[in-house]
């Protein structure tokens, strides 16, 4: 899947403009959080129109959004005008595909607005150029009014961000079916060279190791009412991999190089000391 974010204006074109505060830096800002947490949770290539305060035209816009053949296409903004609150928009003949969309991504986005005690202006059509000129569903999203005080204080505040951000990630995801990202396993195997009562002699072993291009560091245990400085040299999932670092090291002459599996208990343990 393929989905673009798009915020609004940026570099010459301000957008909404309330003494210092521009609508293209909230509009980057958000559109940002929303990118990472897709990134983060989701199976999904998001492609940013813009990830810089930089001009670019709504041509452009909808040219790459086009290009990509993207499955989605999400424009987000803030509104001025003497209002307050948020609504989105979608194209007036826009299909029955692009209503559920535009439903998924309003409704959750709307449950912090009312959080916020910010008012929820409702779902709208419109002819916007990236409505129109885009192959693929779109949404518009105006967050929130930059010329009303309490709307402008909400987007400043780092919390407010997240949670909107958040919640329209979600709303992408759960429209698109996206699949959630599984968490990465953590490596169960840990490659030791040497454990040392003294410290001094687990560091001039990481010194050692270090000479000859290998990456260590100490990792302290106890073992009775001893505490040793454990050298840790690798960490992997995979049995042959960490094999192949235990031959590496004790082909540079460290004999007491071998692997440990983390999950055992008691973990393994052999002093230097002791064997030399």
């Amino acid at each position: 899947m393929k989905v673009i974010i798009d915020p609004g204006h940026g570099g010459t074109d301000s957008g909404a403009v309330n003494k210092d505060d521009f609508e293209k830096i909230y509009n980057l800002t958000i559109a940002k959080k929303v990118q990472s947490y897709l990134q983060n949770n989701y199976e999904v290539n998001v492609i940013m129109t813009r990830s810089s305060d930089e001009t670019i035209s709504l041509e452009e816009r909808t040219n790459l959004a086009n290009s990509k053949n993207a499955d989605l296409y999400v424009s987000i903004h803030q509104n001025s005008g003497g209002g307050e609150g948020f609504e989105s928009y979608i194209y007036p003949s826009a299909g029955a595909e692009t209503k559920s969309i535009h439903n998924a991504i309003h409704v959750p986005a709307a449950t912090v607005m009312n959080k916020y005690g910010a008012r929820d202006r409702g779902q709208k059509q419109a002819n916007f150029h990236v409505l129109r000129e885009t192959k693929m569903p779109a949404i518009l999203l105006e967050i929130l009014f930059l010329d009303n005080a309490q709307n402008l204080a909400l987007l400043k505040r780092e919390d407010f961000q997240n949670e909107v951000s958040s919640a329209i990630a979600s709303g992408i995801a759960e429209s698109l079916s996206l699949s959630k990202k599984q968490p990465k396993p953590t490596p169960n195997l840990i490659v030791i060279a040497g454990a040392f009562e003294q410290k001094q002699n687990a560091d001039e072993r990481i010194s050692f190791l270090k000479k000859q291009g290998l990456s260590a560091f100490i990792d302290e245990i106890k073992a009775g009412n001893k505490t040793y400085n454990r050298v840790q040299a690798g960490a992997f999932q995979d049995r042959g991999n960490a094999e192949n670092l235990v031959k590496k090291i004790r082909s540079l002459g460290v004999a007491d190089a071998y692997v440990i599996d983390k999950n055992q208990t008691p973990l393994d343990f052999k002093s230097s000391e002791t064997e030399s």
